[in-house]
């Protein structure tokens, strides 16, 4: 099954270094989880809105071309029982079809709070002078608040030569070096996601 992810994240306009960096930063995680996922298109579109909105189109026009698949931040605790739920008031307004809401995930509650679970890639980004310490210990990332994880983040920060996060100039550098195991690990709905991925390997 050949799937294209429309993932939530980098910048918004034009800027095609950034976007670029993005998605090959997004894709060298994922090749961590299988390098067989070397090979799936990743489609970094911007924000919540403008991720399902590109969705939304995939869906009405590329027909049995690919599975387009969709990935965002939840923004919030996830208290309903599915992203579809979760994301419903979204889905909707972009006119997703019920049909097509099957290969739908969530970053939980945000993309920082996958990089709090591993300090190694971390620290492959801004040094050893990060503050380990300062990094949430709850075992599921996804009960602690999106502001509570960049908070904890510009914590273990401060400290470094880069004294500060930048979701563009940073992000895509953890995320080439973050181990999915470790997201799996405290992430319920990063497992989700890698279970779809790697049953699409052999579809």
């Amino acid at each position: 099954m050949k799937v294209r992810l429309y993932v939530e994240g980098g910048p918004k306009g034009t800027h095609a270094n950034g976007l670029r960096n993005f998605r090959n930063g997004f894709k060298q995680h994922l090749v961590k989880l299988d390098p067989r996922l070397k090979a799936m298109e990743v489609s970094p579109c911007g924000s919540t809105v403008e991720t399902i909105r590109d969705f939304a189109r995939a869906v009405r026009e590329n027909g049995a071309d690919f599975v387009p698949s969709l990935l965002v931040d939840s923004d919030a605790a996830v208290t309903a029982n599915s992203p579809i739920e979760h994301l419903r008031t979204k889905l909707d307004s972009a006119h997703v079809p019920r049909d097509a809401r099957a290969s739908i995930f969530l970053m939980v509650q945000c993309m920082e709070s996958w990089f709090l679970t591993d300090a190694t890639a971390l620290k492959a980004c801004f040094g050893d002078q990060l503050r380990e310490s300062a990094l949430p210990a709850s075992r599921d990332i996804e009960t602690v608040s999106k502001t509570a994880v960049l908070d904890a983040l510009k914590a273990a920060i401060q400290a470094t030569p880069a004294s500060n996060y930048h979701k563009v100039n940073h992000g895509a550098r953890i995320l080439a070096n973050l181990n999915p195991d470790a997201v799996a690990k405290r992430s319920r709905h990063a497992s989700d996601l890698h279970a779809f991925l790697r049953k699409s390997l052999d579809e």
